[in-house]
Order: structure tokens, then C-alpha cells, then sequence
């Protein structure tokens, strides 16, 4: 029997030589993922609706990991402007090999309350948004025989983490539901798509929501209190947490993983029904 001869790890966790899309990537989750995806050795382009916080973002990986980063303005809603830059960066720097759907928003509404303004905002960027890049970057994939998409999704894809999330759960139940459909249509021309799940943390945009958010009737800072004492892991999801996982699934480690929802979560989606509760030895 012969045995078959494998790249080592080192080889397989780089990312060198391949370009990287990041979408929503001046901050938050988008920086860490873009920042992780350099460090494995990427070319990565830091997409935003905010051009100066992305340069910030871009200078900062770039001097940090001496990989080339590129700022770009994107608004992923508008599909001129997600063709147009698409097209860009594929005569400058050649095909996308990795396009991470990181651009979201999420806010606190009862759904009762909600103005409808609201719904379709949160899915237009969300859920439109996400699929307008995968549709670009499908078509560059396509061509080349290969690529990954990653979409960053929520354990609201799963079910929903708390009251005033109708518009925010349903956007990411459409990511999972985006993320397993594209995956079926891209396998046979080499492209994998998956997603990452992260639990709550505190980004800069939940740190907003909690601190400064418009009142709505909804207890947000109650809603945060006792999320790590409900976690089995004991803490809130670092945008690290989520970067690692992001670089495992656009890396060849990932080879053979497609159409996969993968949990960030510290455990919280499979917590007992009547919730965690911590204990000690002795």
C-alpha cells in the first residue's frame, strides 16, 4: 500500500502569494480577520464604507506584518460600485482568491415597533450586500479554478441570542442559507464556501449598541449581563477567536471543508436547555 505524500503544515496554513477581499475590515472582527489573513502571508485589501479608518487599519497590519495592504472605499449594497472594485483589483493585483463577507449591521427593534426602513436596512447590507460580492468574486473564482469565500455569519444563524433580533436573526439565517447554496454551485469549479458563527463580543459596534444606543424598550445592557456566566468556555468570543477560524477555512488546512457553519461561540449554542451553569471541583 502506498502512502500518500503531504504537505507539511507550515504549507498549508500559508496564504502566500493569494489576494484577500475583507469586507466591513476598518474595524471590528473585519481588522482582525485582515490582520490574521496578512500575518499567513496574503495580499489583503481592507474594504469599507469608511475610507479613512480602513487606511488607518491597512497601515497599521501593514507595518505590523510587512504585507501589502490596500484601502478601498466599498459600499457592498451597491452593485456598481462592489462590479467596479471587483474589476479594479483584478487588473491591478489579479484574481480575488479569498473573499471574506465581513460588512454587517445589527441594531435592537421589537418587531411590532419596528419601522420597516430598519428591516430592509439591516438585510440590504447584511444579506444584499454579501451576496453582491460572492457574485463578483464567483465570476473571478470561476475563471481561475479556485478560491474561498468565507462568510462571517453569528450563532443567530442558528437561533436567535436575544429579543429585538427579528431583522438582524432573519439576515443570517439568509447567510446560512447563502453560504450552503453557493457552496453547492461552486464545488465543481474548485471553490469552497463556508461560514464562521461567532458568539456575542464586544466589538467596537456592540460597545455602541450597548453604551449609546437609541432606546427602543429593550434592556440591551441587561441583555449582555451573564452572557459569560451562561458561556461553558467562561468568556465572551474575541475577534481573534473569529480570525483564527477564518484563516483555517481560506487556508488549504480546510482542503476538503465546504458548505460548513462553524460555531465561535465558546460553546454557547450547545449549553443545556435550562442554561449553564458553571461548577467547581470539590
Amino acid at each position: 500500500m502506498t502512502t500518500t505524500e503531504h504537505p507539511s503544515l507550515s504549507e498549508l496554513a500559508s496564504l502566500g502569494g493569494r489576494l484577500a477581499v475583507v469586507t466591513g475590515a476598518a474595524r471590528g472582527f473585519g481588522a482582525a480577520i485582515a490582520n490574521r489573513l496578512a500575518e499567513a502571508g496574503a495580499k489583503v485589501v481592507i474594504a469599507d464604507v469608511r475610507l479613512d479608518d480602513a487606511a488607518a487599519t491597512a497601515t497599521r497590519i501593514a507595518d505590523r506584518t510587512g504585507a501589502r495592504c490596500i484601502a478601498q472605499r466599498l459600499d457592498v449594497t451597491d452593485e456598481s460600485a462592489v462590479t467596479a472594485a471587483f474589476a479594479g483589483w483584478r487588473t491591478e493585483h489579479g484574481a480575488v482568491d479569498i473573499l471574506v463577507n465581513n460588512a454587517g449591521v445589527f441594531s435592537n427593534h421589537l418587531a411590532h415597533e419596528m419601522p420597516i426602513t430598519e428591516f430592509d436596512r439591516i438585510l440590504t447590507i447584511n444579506v444584499r450586500g454579501a451576496y453582491l460580492c460572492s457574485q463578483s468574486a464567483l465570476r473571478q473564482m470561476r475563471a481561475a479554478g479556485r478560491g474561498v469565500i468565507v462568510n462571517v455569519a453569528s450563532v443567530d444563524a442558528y437561533s436567535t441570542s436575544a429579543e429585538g433580533l427579528t431583522h438582524y436573526t432573519t439576515s443570517k439565517h439568509a447567510i446560512a442559507g447563502l453560504t450552503r447554496s453557493l457552496a453547492v454551485e461552486a464545488a465543481p469549479i474548485g471553490v469552497r464556501v463556508n461560514a464562521v458563527c461567532p458568539g456575542a463580543s464586544m466589538t467596537e459596534g456592540a460597545v455602541e449598541l450597548v453604551t449609546g444606543g437609541e432606546a427602543t424598550g429593550i434592556d440591551v445592557e441587561a441583555q449582555w449581563d451573564g452572557i459569560v456566566d451562561r458561556t461553558p468556555l467562561g468568556r465572551l468570543c474575541d475577534v481573534d477567536d473569529v480570525a483564527r477560524a477564518v484563516v483555517y477555512l481560506a487556508s488549504d488546512m480546510a482542503a476538503f471543508v465546504t458548505g460548513v457553519l462553524l460555531p465561535v461561540d465558546g460553546g454557547i449554542l450547545v449549553q443545556p436547555l435550562e442554561g449553564y451553569v458553571p461548577h467547581t471541583d470539590g
